[in-house]
């Protein structure tokens, strides 16, 4: 497709999923025909490629995958398409010496054990029907590669033309503008569904000067400096009894000159520097000058600069230490009193923003568990947990207020908390007797995402462990932790004995906006409700379709019309991307990279990060160009100079990125309510006699309970729960750890059939081959839990992908290659009970006489 504009044209080429097969292709003939692309990518994933041909035209490549994140075959239902479904075809078999022939492919050349289960099933059936048929692979060929090209074709235009329609308003019609507006183009102007959900909301519901662009670590307006070098000023200063100037003194860091240092020691005239060994080139761990480091410079060059920069500083007559990073952490490894320094350093400085943002609750309460009689396991789903949170929460806006205290308070209870909407900086203590621990944290270098009610315990056991009498021994302070937190999380910790002992600071908010996402979400439930048609619940029955319709509006402001309740394959597809992707943009990243190939020299490309959730494709504020290795790819050898991206962070001497803009308190608000809104449903089941939990995953739950009596109730609205397996019973479930876990199923009508399993383990894909030949099964990977679970060991089960598709930037190429993972139980958020297979929270005290059990709700 073409798009004109200020007379240039602009041609858009949408491929598939497969893109990642074919832009390798792209790139070397762009390379070959002397074009020069640029591309943004994060790592092998490839967002956009443009070609400038000639002054005037522009040639751009993007991923529609990205738009619509499905397989092709599954872009016929989703969107109700008149198009043939995509047929299976024998890639295997697709070599030259079978052009012109006709020829009886096997399962093998299908793939057929790289298929998922259920599709093994159907595409047996099918081959038992066809595999005598002859099979011409030229005409197949050709048939199959139109059929790709008609699915997408047709897909596109349907998404196109929904979406049009959808983002369409008349005048006075939208927040910030009383103009009317076509609707949006998602092909043109957008490159992923994040970005054309931001584009919507941006375009048609957010009002004019609402949401505040945060500078995400100017709010305080200190100098940066890495957490290993505030730790390690700390100790020395300990041990050597001095007073050391730092970025969170008065002042902030020393400065000499246009320098400024880590630290300062006054009366003695000395300087401190802590060297990060990655970002300043230090010579034992990067000894080649041509290694490029992070910020992009060579490691001789980023040498050249320190060494400037120390011989300035001595010349002024100051004496200066230098202290590398690989150094201290062998100074740790020998030294208990340094480590125990380093591990009880509070850090009451600059509050940084991301340090709020958590994701979901994800682990195992119990390993293993089979109902006993009168009980049954119940797997329930939150309906659109996040679209729930958006539309019921109140959200803060504009700018904060920032506090300082650094003051020694006592915060029992949430009216002590007099901040309403802030986010919190704050050295808390967990209660000992609680049944869920409420506030999330991470330890530094860690990327466990914990509820913990000791960060000791935490730090001691970094993979968890299995332990018949484990019982936590620390003392209140040695337990507590900084917690930089919402004040919505903060007030529910306190309400379950959580102590406040420290006030660092606050980012106060004065301003609200309880209905920020209200008509967005609105907008799409609608649709998607329209799209769906009554459940087949209430449908036929008026009474009960007028009191569903009446509740759509009471309980969210959702105008559902009778006669638009028509089943839409393609709006409801449409409604749920918008519905489950506007989380995604509000949290983007403008530093992201956009990469150019130049000519000159034979280099290789060097991948910096994009963020998923990009919201822009106006990308280029700066350019820098940069060095890169030489490439022995023969796909890059007409190359002839450099790679250079362009970086819309703009960085001064002194300075921190002033514009590396987010939405990022939007999107911890989310997840912040979002963690309390599944922690009251927790609550409620252990704080029922008779129930227990088993398993907690973002949005749902897995627990057990007595036949007839459930803790939490079913319903069809946003927020409310839905039965993940209504007809069956769960006879077993069983878990190895954090996004991996198996069920035993029985059907309702049918208890003398066979059981059947259901299986998920996060980044593995379990098909036929896994499954049936290889041995990862529910009996398989139940064996090794149970046997973890007892003794702590483990024997892993290797898996081989025998064909694991390998695209590469760097080489401009793909191929395919054999792939080997390893599946393993690992519960690390916890310690494992041998004799009950229960995860204790770290903290747990093993006091028979103190039950656990918080105060009732």
């Amino acid at each position: 497709m073409a798009h004109s504009n200020n007379n240039r044209i602009q041609h858009y080429c949408l491929l598939t999923l497969w893109w990642e097969i074919r832009y390798g292709d792209c790139i070397s003939n762009a390379l070959n025909r002397g074009f020069t692309p640029s591309m943004i990518n994060n790592g092998n994933k490839l967002y956009e490629m443009k070609v400038q041909i000639g002054k005037k035209s522009t040639l751009i490549f993007r991923d529609s995958f990205n738009l619509m994140p499905m397989s092709l075959a599954s872009l016929v239902p989703a969107f109700g398409l008149d198009v043939e479904d995509k047929p299976y075809f024998p890639h295997l078999a697709n070599r030259p010496d079978n052009y012109g022939k006709e020829i009886f492919p096997s399962p093998s050349d299908y793939l057929a054990d790289g298929m998922m289960p259920e599709k093994r099933r159907a595409f047996d059936k099918w081959y038992e029907e066809n595999n005598k048929k002859s099979f011409l692979l030229d005409e197949e060929l050709a048939a199959y590669c139109t059929n790709d090209v008609e699915i997408l074709m047709a897909a596109l235009i349907a998404f196109r033309r929904e979406f049009l329609e959808v983002t369409k308003r008349g005048a006075g019609q939208r927040a910030a503008s009383a103009k009317a507006h076509g609707g949006i183009d998602v092909l043109r102007e957008a490159m992923t569904i994040a970005s054309a959900c931001m584009r919507h909301f941006r375009t048609n519901h957010l009002k004019e000067h609402h949401l505040g662009l945060v500078p995400e670590r100017d709010y305080d307006n200190t100098d940066n400096q890495s957490k290993l070098a505030l730790k390690f000023l700390n100790w020395y200063a300990t041990e050597n009894n001095v007073n050391i100037q730092t970025a969170y003194s008065d002042g902030g860091e020393k400065k000499i000159g246009s320098y400024r240092v880590d630290g300062w020691i006054e009366g003695q005239h000395l300087a401190i520097e802590v060297n990060g060994c990655a970002w300043h080139g230090c010579s034992r761990c990067y000894p080649h000058d041509n290694t490029i480091l992070p910020n992009g410079k060579s490691a001789g060059k980023q040498r050249e600069l320190d060494k400037k920069r120390m011989d300035f500083i001595k010349q002024q007559n100051i004496n200066i230490e230098v202290y590398w990073e690989c150094d201290i952490k062998n100074m740790l490894s020998g030294n208990k009193q340094m480590k125990r320094s380093f591990n009880n350093y509070m850090d009451g400085g600059a509050i940084d923003i991301r340090s709020c943002f958590f994701g979901g609750r994800t682990g195992p309460l119990k390993l293993f568990y089979a109902p006993s009689q009168g009980e049954k396991i119940s797997y329930y789903d939150v309906t659109s947990l996040y679209p729930y949170i958006n539309v019921t929460t109140k959200y803060p806006i504009g700018h904060p207020k920032v506090h300082i205290f650094n003051n020694d308070v006592r915060w029992t209870k949430p009216s002590d908390n007099k901040f309403e909407l802030a986010i919190l900086k704050v050295f808390v203590i967990p209660p000992t007797t609680i049944d869920i621990p409420v506030l999330p944290m991470k330890l530094d270098d860690d990327d466990r995402l914990l509820f913990t009610l000791c960060a000791a315990c935490a730090r001691k056991y970094p993979t968890g462990e299995v332990l018949n009498n484990y019982s936590c021994s620390h003392t209140e302070q040695q337990r507590g932790w900084v917690s930089t937190c919402t004040s919505l999380e903060l007030n529910a910790a306190l309400e379950e004995g959580y102590i406040v002992t420290k006030l660092f600071r606050v980012l106060e908010f004065t301003a609200f906006d309880n209905k920020l996402f209200q008509p967005y979400i609105s907008e799409f439930m609608a649709q998607k409700i329209h799209s769906s048609g009554f459940d087949g619940s209430i449908k036929g029955n008026e009474e009960k379709e007028e009191k569903f319709i009446k509740e759509c509006k009471e309980m969210f402001g959702i105008n559902i019309d009778r006669s638009k309740m028509v089943v839409n394959k393609g709006k409801r597809t449409q409604a749920k991307l918008m519905l489950n992707n506007l989380c995604m943009s509000l949290d983007f990243n403008l530093g992201a990279k956009k990469y150019f190939y130049i000519s000159g020299g034979r280099f290789s490309l060097r991948n910096f990060g994009l963020s998923q959730s990009l919201v822009t494709d106006d990308l280029a504020e700066t350019a820098a160009i940069k060095m890169i290795h030489q490439s022995t790819s023969p796909a890059l050898m007409s190359l002839s100079l450099v790679f250079f991206f362009s970086d819309t962070s703009k960085r001064r001497t002194g300075s921190k990125s002033t514009t590396a803009l987010t939405l990022v308190i939007v999107s911890l608000w989310t997840t912040s309510a979002a963690r309390i809104h599944l922690l009251r449903a927790m609550q409620k089941v252990v704080r029922t006699p008779g129930c227990s939990l088993l398993y907690t995953d973002t949005d749902s739950l897995i627990f057990s309970h007595p036949e007839d009596v459930c803790p939490l109730q079913l319903g069809p609205h946003l927020g409310e729960f839905t039965d993940e397996y209504p007809a069956h019973d769960i006879m077993e479930f069983c878990c190895g750890g954090s996004k991996q876990y198996g069920l035993k199923l029985q059907r309702k009508e049918q208890p003398e059939a066979e059981p059947e399993y259901v299986l998920k383990v996060r980044g593995m894909t379990l098909n036929w081959d896994v499954v049936e030949n290889q041995g990862l099964r529910y009996q398989t990977f139940k064996e090794k839990v149970l046997k973890f679970g007892k003794t702590g060991d483990f024997d892993p089960i290797i898996i081989k992908y025998p064909n694991t598709i390998r695209p590469s930037i760097k080489l401009g190429s793909v191929f395919s290659q054999p792939s080997f993972k390893s599946y393993k139980p690992i519960v690390c958020k916890g310690i494992v009970n041998p004799s009950t297979l229960s995860v204790l929270n770290f903290g747990y005290i093993n006091n028979p006489t103190r039950p656990r059990i918080s105060p009732p709700l």
